[in-house]
């Protein structure tokens, strides 16, 4: 059954399985909390798993206060009763993993980051087809044409910018679409109470023992992301998971799990 926490001018959607140690997971941006459930079957029986809507996504309402994301996190931990937890967040989801790693290094575990690109990071060029795609998403989006953005974000999400359209489960790629629909809709996505400096230029400054994931099918953009984080962290191991491209928790939940596994073990 959901549950809330209470956060600044809203509360906060989330759900809880197991008994152990905190394990929480944070979304991707093209998705909800329901993005987990083959983590959930998986690590339960040995962890305290708890997922979450961030605020705009799902059943959290986004409120009209000042915000950030960090603090919405907080809330959750302290509503599970969690002073610390092992945090695996995927995409912009890692993003707000990783500020909360800088900000608040006292009550992280361990932090596991997929498909991440640190704010005020500086990369490479994108792949082409993502010049090509986003400006027919941002159209379609504006016209209220949802469903058709949501095939676009799959083409370049699911497929992968590199791989055949197609390529990736068609299975998936209906569900990123009906995730994206209603979040397509949100009119600002982002924190109003951003880090700062940005994550980037602190990423020295994270003392838990880091885990990065990455597709080999994801995006130039993500991968040159991945690669400048695991190597600015100390210590900081990065994985590479082949056939996949940015959702790989979904796409090889296996070999994502093996992974995932084998690092809260070490």
């Amino acid at each position: 059954m959901t549950q809330y926490a209470d956060a600044v001018g809203t509360r906060i959607a989330y759900d809880t399985v197991g008994d152990g140690s905190d394990l929480i997971f944070l979304h991707a941006g093209i998705a909800d909390r329901t993005m987990w459930e083959p983590q959930l079957e998986t690590f339960s029986d040995r962890y305290r798993c708890t997922v979450l809507d961030w605020r705009g996504v799902g059943e959290s309402a986004i409120g009209s206060e000042p915000f950030n994301r960090r603090d919405d996190l907080a809330a959750v931990m302290d509503a599970v009763g969690a002073d610390t937890a092992t945090v695996v967040g995927c995409s912009i989801g890692a993003g707000f993993a990783l500020d909360f790693a800088i900000e608040r290094p006292q009550r992280l575990d361990r932090l596991v980051l997929v498909g991440v690109v640190p704010n005020g990071f500086e990369g490479e060029d994108d792949d082409p087809l993502f010049g090509e795609l986003e400006p027919q998403i941002d159209a379609a989006i504006e016209a209220g044409e949802y469903h058709q953005a949501g095939k676009i974000e799959a083409r370049l999400w699911v497929d992968g910018p590199r791989r055949d359209e197609g390529a990736g489960p068609g299975w998936l790629a209906e569900k990123v679409i009906e995730w994206s629909i209603p979040i397509n809709t949100l009119t600002d996505w982002g924190d109003s109470q951003q880090l700062d400096p940005p994550a980037m230029q602190r990423l020295g400054e994270v003392t838990a023992p880091t885990l990065v994931v990455v597709g080999s099918e994801d995006s130039i953009l993500v991968l040159a992301g991945c690669r400048a984080t695991a190597e600015g962290i100390p210590e900081a191991t990065l994985s590479l998971l082949g056939g996949t491209a940015h959702l790989p928790n979904l796409e090889v939940p296996i070999e994502f799990n093996a992974a995932l596994a084998e690092f809260l073990s070490s």
